[in-house]
């Protein structure tokens, strides 16, 4: 319905309500005054529901129907005296005091809820910003506006990385206008479209700009808004830098302590090296059995070496996620028969038994990778395990569509404390940073491949019982068998 239409039918409402007072007041034989009270008390009413035109009117009409049906002469508009005149004006002009006292209670009542609706929107709009994410906070921005204020179109320019966040509608915000207004600093409204820009700041520091179109809501509620979001951008921009300030900081220390690691882990078997090859060059004194021996501690801290410079290499390649996964399904078994394999002569000095069943599933990796991590699971088994103590590697599948494949040792064991930590880069357990060579960095490789293919690792361990490492692969689809057609 239109607004005119709307004002109509608020005036004939208020106008049948005197009527209505007015008829009742005669047929129960009231006396002037009190039908003056009844219709002022419903002109009182009419203004509370109308506006101050509709009002006015039935205050006229509350006046002609009071001379009308009592004021003498009754039953016509005819007032002959001074005193009905004085009663009437007085009963108009009452009438329309009250009226207007009404309207203004009416409009400061309203301006009221509207502020506590305004004052609500933005406690609404602050907490989103204060409980976003940094990456999320200028999505929380947009889709905040939009949910909150009833805009049909918002856009957000951040100033220090000059992007544009949209609503996901076409957009009639300019982005020339955007950043405009977050060069200069200034409000701009454009009433033919409905589109308000208006600068992010706080303080004299300008953040970017927010555009909103749809709804035109006063300039503090907008300030309001701008203010608030300027507090999410800051917010949002100090935990961005802290966090490349914390990548950093990891970034060296990890440098170091790969390198302090490396340095530790390189010095001896260099110095078996340098003996071996200072014995060799004076061949004096030197038997071909011992030149054998020697040759053979050269070859084999060289592949010590190699090992380790690999697994280096290796860590860095996945810290730079240099990782291409080629996934295919490959059996369990294939997977843990390579792995032995590549663990060489190294695994001739346990025992290795495994306990896959042949109708174990696939699992969906890439082979390589896998092949990897697993050794690197042996391996760990091995250096911690008395030599020629049985490692058992088993293979089961779980409920949740994943293939389990643990390995488990004779070792020390774990306590709880270093179970939580083994996982990591460069940690090794209390019992084996002196009895045991190595970087630190094999379990933290197997973890790091078993999470890109989707899926995890664990340890269960018990001091003094050894301990099992199980990693968990997604199982490759099972292919339907396709009956052949017959033609």
């Amino acid at each position: 319905m239109s607004p005119v239409l709307l004002r109509l039918r608020a005036t004939l409402v208020a106008l049948a309500g005197i009527l209505a007072v007015a008829l009742i007041c005669r047929s129960v034989n009231a006396s002037a005054t009190i039908a003056a009270m009844a219709l002022l008390l419903a002109v009182l009413l009419s203004g509370t529901y109308t506006q101050f035109a509709q009002a006015a009117v039935a205050s006229l009409a509350a006046a002609l129907c009071l001379d009308y049906f009592f004021i003498p002469p009754v039953g016509s508009i005819n007032v002959r005296d001074l005193e009905g005149w004085s009663a009437l004006a007085a009963f108009l002009v009452a009438s329309l005091v009250a009226t207007n006292l009404s309207q203004r209670l009416r409009r400061q009542r309203d301006q009221l809820l509207a502020q506590h609706r305004e004052a609500e929107r933005l406690h609404a709009f602050s907490r989103a910003m204060l409980f976003s994410e940094a990456q999320d906070v200028r999505r929380a921005i947009v889709n905040k506006c939009i949910e909150l204020f009833d805009y049909r179109e918002v856009a957000l320019l951040e100033s220090a990385t000059g992007e544009v966040h949209r609503s996901p509608v076409d957009s009639q915000i300019s982005e020339d206008a955007l950043r405009r207004v977050a060069l200069y600093g200034t409000l701009e409204r454009n009433t033919a479209t409905g589109v308000t820009i208006a600068p992010i700041a706080l303080g004299n520091h300008i953040f970017g700009s927010l555009g909103l179109c749809g709804v035109d809501l006063p300039q503090s509620t907008i300030e309001g808004l701008s203010y608030t979001a300027a507090v999410g951008l800051a917010h949002a921009q100090a935990q961005d830098a802290g966090s490349r300030a914390e990548a950093v900081r990891k970034s060296e220390e990890l440098k170091s302590v790969m390198i302090d690691a490396l340095a530790h882990d390189l010095k001896t078997p260099l110095t078996a090296i340098d003996a071996a090859t200072t014995m060799l060059l004076d061949p004096v004194g030197v038997e071909a059995q011992q030149r054998r021996e020697l040759l053979d501690v050269i070859h084999e801290e060289a592949r010590g070496l190699r090992r380790i410079m690999n697994e280096a290499i290796h860590l860095a390649r996945i810290d730079a996620a240099k990782m291409r996964l080629e996934r295919e399904a490959v059996n369990a078994r294939d997977l843990v028969d390579e792995a032995v394999r590549a663990l060489g002569e190294r695994a001739g000095s346990h025992l290795i038994e495994t306990d896959i069943p042949l109708n174990t599933a696939s699992v969906l990796a890439d082979r390589e990778l896998i092949v990897q991590a697993l050794k690197q699971l042996l391996d760990n088994a091995i250096k911690y395990s008395p030599s020629r103590a049985r490692v058992m590697v088993s293979a089961s599948e779980a409920p949740n569509g994943m293939v389990l494949i643990s390995v488990r040792d004779q070792g020390p064991g774990l306590t709880e404390l270093e179970q939580r930590h083994v996982f990591e880069k460069f940690y090794r357990g209390n019992q084996g940073r002196s009895a045991v060579q190595g970087t630190g960095m094999g379990l933290a490789i197997a973890k790091e491949i078993v999470e890109a293919h989707g899926g995890s690792a664990n340890v269960e361990s018990q001091v003094g019982q050894g301990s099992r490492f199980t990693i968990a692969l997604p199982a490759a689809p099972v292919l339907a068998d396709v009956e052949p057609q017959h033609a």
